[in-house]
Parts: C-alpha cells; sequence; structure tokens
C-alpha cells in the first residue's frame, strides 16, 4: 500500500497528528510503502491500543468550475 501524506484529506489537521504514519515516521517527506505482509501485524497493534490507526483518506477530486452558457469573463 502506497500512502501520499500530501493526498490525504487528514493532511496537517488535528486527525493527521494521531494517524499510524505520523506515529511512526513523524511525518514523511515522500511516499511510504507498507508491505502488505506487515498490514495485519499492523492492524492487531492498532487494535490493541498500543499504535495509532491509519487515518489516511484520499482527496477527492472536485470538477474545475465551468462557465454557464452565455457567460464570459470578459468585460
Amino acid at each position: 500500500m502506497k500512502i501520499d501524506c500530501h493526498e490525504c484529506e487528514m493532511y496537517q489537521t488535528s486527525h493527521c497528528d494521531d494517524c499510524l504514519v505520523t506515529a511512526l515516521l513523524h511525518p514523511p517527506e515522500g511516499v511510504v510503502d507498507i508491505d502488505e505482509e506487515l498490514d495485519p501485524s499492523l492492524q492487531a497493534l492498532s487494535g490493541a491500543g498500543l499504535i495509532p490507526i491509519l487515518k489516511f483518506r484520499p482527496r477527492e477530486e472536485h470538477p474545475a468550475p465551468t462557465e454557464a452558457p452565455g457567460e464570459s469573463c470578459a468585460g
């Protein structure tokens, strides 16, 4: 699993401060690659309250605003 904190909706919020990636890597500068084999172990540790849960939520793509027919920015 590849995680880029800059692409997370929680980035630089109070939720970011209590995220697995931030807790383990203080936050990382680049993309983090969590090995699929480690995932069950990380889930067990976070389930036991020993480490925070992963709070990564991908940012939603918002479509660019479009002009209504007949409207123009030119004056």
